[in-house]
């Protein structure tokens, strides 16, 4: 069985890293924020959302009646890419606040044994 392969970092190198990918995913957070600020001044389109998506979760309120939506509520479609955008905001802020503990108490001295998975997770590039 091959054995793991063992990336030797420094405390830096790995700061280094972090601050690199951490400055990308803020830019990535950056747009879908600016997505979701886009649809909260919609005060309409987050009323419908927010009445659809409670509805949507307790199918037994419908007793067998289809649902009637009005011309202007917010499409099953768009009420799927809202939840997927607020989902994709809570991973990328996850991964930044765990980045940023890990960066805020590392030695800069110190030496590390990172595994190969580490190592991408940290933002090391090829």
């Amino acid at each position: 069985m091959p054995s793991e392969l063992i990336f030797r970092k420094s405390g830096k190198e790995i700061k280094q890293a972090i601050e690199k990918k951490v400055g990308e995913l803020q830019q990535r957070l950056d747009k879908r924020n600016r997505d979701l600020d886009q649809f909260l001044d919609d005060r309409k389109r987050v009323r419908s959302f927010l009445v659809r998506s409670s509805i949507a979760q307790w199918p037994e309120h419908y007793r067998g009646v289809a649902p009637l939506y009005g011309k202007g509520d917010i499409s099953s479609e768009e009420i799927e890419e809202n939840l997927q955008l607020c989902r994709r905001i809570y991973q990328i802020e996850q991964e930044i606040y765990r980045l940023t503990l890990v960066k805020n108490h590392l030695n800069d001295e110190q030496v590390f044994d990172l595994p190969f998975d580490d190592l991408v997770d940290y933002g090391f590039e090829a």
